[in-house]
């Protein structure tokens, strides 16, 4: 891909952003329609092409607002989107929270102008998950550009995206393979959940949680190397753990099903099948297993798994 015309369509926006920017500042669909789309697209990835990108990305907490894929894959990254003039550090933690449930490796956020995209799992403190962090409008257009390649669509989709330090040249050959997608660190400690008339105590291990019914949602889960995460909901910190423990072989096949407590459902089972004979309503493949949760859970199924 030339820099040069990377540069130009940067130059464009920088303009829509001098010209237009009160307008913008008003809505994210306009930003997105100005700004957005035609960065993405100058990056390789076309919008148009839901083989590419999925606008509106459906995950169990919500919607992305882009998915960008690898054709036949999973996502590779998703962008949440605002409009002009946000701060896209408040929605960090919503980009993340995606990223965790769904397994995706690469949370970004952007309000068209400032664009910061972070390695999910990479097990670093959060300030050196960043892998990109430009303000287009503040810097000259090759610069933007080339910090920008860091999206760029075969950079990105190799799953190792590296910076740029020079122009990169157009590729003649195939895009490398996507390895596979990450397993989120152990979640060990929670924030322990508040009892009525007391302050919070800390944190409290996985392990040693007992839920109990009306029990707050625990805000975050705190990785063994200090990193912590939005949870969100039960069924976040469920996946997490499901995941972990596949991963250690402490869950394996013949561990399956794992019963909720007291009821006729499955937390984790080797068919999306519950013991009532139901289906599951909301069940997700643990990555490279043949385990699949059930994401509609509370919170007792995180003592069922523990």
């Amino acid at each position: 891909m030339p820099l040069d015309d990377l540069a130009g369509v940067i130059e464009t926006l920088q303009r829509r952003i001098r010209q237009h920017g009160a307008s913008l500042r008003e809505n994210e669909t306009r930003t997105r329609m100005a700004l957005i789309d035609p960065l993405l697209q100058a990056l390789g990835w076309d919008t148009a092409d839901p083989g590419l990108v999925t606008p509106e990305y459906r995950v169990n907490v919500g919607w992305a607002d882009y998915a960008l894929h690898r054709p036949g894959t999973q996502p590779i990254a998703v962008i949440e989107a605002k409009r002009l003039g946000s701060t896209v550090d408040n929605h960090l933690d919503q980009a993340v929270g995606y990223c965790i449930e769904q397994g995706i490796a690469y949370a970004g956020v952007t309000d068209g102008n400032h664009w910061r995209l972070y390695r999910t799992f990479e097990p670093v403190p959060l300030a050196d998950k960043l892998k990109l962090d430009v303000q287009i409008a503040d810097a000259p257009a090759h610069q933007s550009a080339l910090q920008m390649l860091m999206l760029w669509r075969p950079n990105l989709a190799s799953g190792q995206p590296i910076a740029a330090s020079e122009p990169i040249p157009a590729v003649s050959q195939p895009e490398p393979a996507l390895p596979p997608a990450p397993v989120a660190p152990t979640p060990t400690p929670i924030p322990a959940p508040t009892p009525p008339g007391q302050s919070q105590s800390g944190w409290v291990a996985l392990s040693s949680f007992t839920w109990r019914k009306g029990a707050p949602v625990p805000r975050l889960v705190q990785f063994p190397d200090g990193n912590q995460y939005p949870v969100q909901l039960w069924r976040n910190l469920v996946a997490m753990t499901a995941t972990w423990l596949w991963s250690k072989r402490l869950l394996t096949p013949d561990n399956l099903p794992v019963p909720v407590p007291g009821g006729s459902r499955y937390v984790v089972s080797a068919e999306p099948i519950h013991i009532s004979g139901n289906p599951f309503i909301s069940p997700k493949t643990i990555e490279g297993s043949t385990a699949i949760i059930e994401g509609n859970v509370g919170g007792r199924a995180v003592n069922q798994l523990c």
